[in-house]
């Protein structure tokens, strides 16, 4: 772990007491009356039962998911929430300190700041243990608890959590937003510590593992995109044996299919690949044919050069396949029969290639947009309670700034 202590010139003050914390806490001040604090404790009481009953509603995985499918429905997930231009400056100083001393990270990692008037503390960054069913969150929620209590910190400031991708929010224990979210709560009511939340990358509830979208393969988005509304595409779907997606989840793959953009890069796999494979069930392995089969590999080696990665539609991915075949020149030692029969088997197997790889864009870009809506509604859920203590966000970097709207 790297941990770096920056003291300022600045001495410490004092850390108050807890007892004068608790006084600060329950009391209005010397010249309120019971009434006005019987007020002051209904607020905060009506107010806590709120923020509770708001977080307990997201632990609820199943019904939050349902509200989310409903959003995307009518929807499209907006615009990224961004941190405040200051915080975020704030967050890409401590980055850069960061990296400098312990080197650019890709995976998932989490570090924290506490920032004082007279200190700054920063530790991490900190690593997942999964085998531990350990978060990299619970590392720095566990840290930064054990230096407010410590002589190490005293009361106020703020604290910098960021992560990688942003907390989850499902998992077999309690979820990492939940635990932050709540323990900047308690940091605030006991140290006046302000929490500010800053990731790359909107991870939603259980990130790439989220598995809404599983069973949305090639014959149900070309069903779904063949059809106008949910009715005529339950009726599609079950005169060819195709298991119908609820009427939110087509939704969502129906506003998608819309959108203007759907370009996506197809790489030629090796002859391993399962789309390639059964070519080679053309032979039947006899070795005379031995010179057949690797002529077969040629020519898919051949694809793979004369066909680069390049961001193209559906259509234009579909129309490469066979304009290679056709013009494939094979050697003059094989039959024609056997060049038709490896040039239509070739056409077909590339259609599946292509059509394998649509779908899995298509899945990755419902879930990247299912994720990012999942922050953005807990974010407006939550800012409602927190915006005095807590301010979570997506990290802009300068590269971007001219294409991410602040």
């Amino acid at each position: 772990m790297c941990k770096k202590k920056c003291l300022k010139t600045l001495a410490r003050y004092e850390a108050d007491t807890r007892t004068d914390r608790h006084d600060r806490q329950t009391s209005c001040g010397p010249f309120c009356t019971p009434e006005d604090c019987v007020n002051v404790a209904t607020k905060n009481l009506t107010d806590t039962k709120s923020f509770l009953g708001d977080i307990l509603s997201w632990a609820d995985t199943q019904t939050s998911v349902k509200k989310l499918l409903l959003h995307l429905k009518f929807k499209q997930a907006t615009d990224h929430v961004l941190l405040d231009k200051s915080i975020n400056k704030t967050f890409l100083e401590f980055q850069h300190n960061i990296t400098e001393e312990c080197g650019a990270v890709d995976k998932q990692h989490s570090w924290a700041v506490i920032e004082k008037q007279e200190e700054i503390i920063m530790y991490g960054p900190f690593y997942p243990k999964y085998n531990k069913g350990k978060h990299s969150e619970d590392f720095i929620i566990k840290q930064t608890q054990e230096l407010l209590e410590s002589e190490a910190a005293s009361e106020g400031g703020k604290v910098y959590v960021f992560t990688k991708n942003s907390p989850c929010l499902a998992r077999n224990t309690d979820a990492c937003m939940l635990n932050l979210v709540q323990k900047a709560k308690e940091w605030w009511t006991v140290y006046r510590v302000k929490t500010h939340i800053g990731y790359v990358k909107c991870w939603g509830f259980k990130g790439n593992k989220e598995n809404v979208f599983r069973d949305i393969h090639f014959s149900q988005v070309d069903c779904i995109d063949q059809t106008e509304d949910y009715e005529s595409y339950v009726k599609a779907a079950e005169e060819t044996d195709l298991n119908p997606a609820c009427e939110n989840v087509f939704s969502a793959v129906k506003r998608l299919l819309r959108s203007a953009d759907l370009a996506f890069i197809n790489t030629v796999q090796d002859q391993g690949c399962k789309s390639f494979k059964r070519m080679h069930s053309i032979f039947d392995g006899k070795p005379e044919e031995e010179k057949d089969i690797q002529e077969l590999n040629r020519m898919i080696k051949a694809a793979q050069v004369l066909l680069p990665d390049k961001k193209e539609s559906l259509e234009e991915h579909l129309r490469k396949g066979p304009t290679f075949a056709f013009e494939y020149a094979f050697s003059s030692q094989m039959s024609d029969a056997k060049q038709g029969q490896i040039r239509l088997t070739f056409q077909q197997c590339w259609t599946e290639m292509v059509q394998d790889k649509y779908a899995k864009f298509i899945r990755e870009k419902l879930t990247e947009d299912f994720n990012q809506c999942t922050v953005q509604l807990f974010i407006k859920d939550v800012v409602s309670f927190t915006k005095e203590y807590l301010q979570i966000g997506r990290i802009q970097f300068p590269e971007e700034a001219s294409q991410v709207p602040q």
